[in-house]
Formats: C-alpha cells, sequence, structure tokens
C-alpha cells in the first residue's frame, strides 16, 4: 500500500510518501522534483507495521497543511 501528499511551505512544494510492503514501513519526503529522504521500519509483525502505517496515513490525513492525496478528486 503506499499513500502520497503535497504541501506547500511559503513558495516551495513538497511531498511525503508512506509506504507498507510486508514488516517495513518506509516514508519518503522532501521537495518535489527532488529524490527526497527515505525513512524505513522494520517490525516484527504485519499486525504491527500495518499499525504504524494507519498512524501515519491518520497523522497527514489530520494535518490541514496536505492538500492532496494520490487518487484524490479535484474539485474546481
Amino acid at each position: 500500500m503506499m499513500e502520497y501528499f503535497e504541501y506547500q511551505e511559503e513558495n516551495v512544494f513538497c511531498f511525503f510518501e508512506i509506504t507498507l510492503e510486508h514488516k517495513v514501513v518506509r516514508t519518503r519526503y522532501g521537495r518535489k522534483g527532488s529524490k527526497g529522504v527515505t525513512t524505513e521500519k522494520v517490525f516484527g509483525d504485519v499486525n504491527m507495521a500495518e499499525k504504524e502505517y494507519e498512524r501515519l496515513l491518520q497523522e497527514k490525513k489530520a494535518d490541514d497543511s496536505f492538500y492532496f492525496r494520490l487518487g484524490d478528486t479535484y474539485r474546481l
């Protein structure tokens, strides 16, 4: 599973990506157009990894500075 968010800090566009692969949760973030910084956490079991993924996901969804998630529908 993967979720992708974008946001703007002043005149700089940034991104935050959360990926879940079995027992591994990866986050990647940085300026849009760059490779960004990747962090990886390996958990003892799949349930713990899923809980961490959901925690990060809810944290980003609750943050009003994030304005786009991959797969969202834009409304003008």
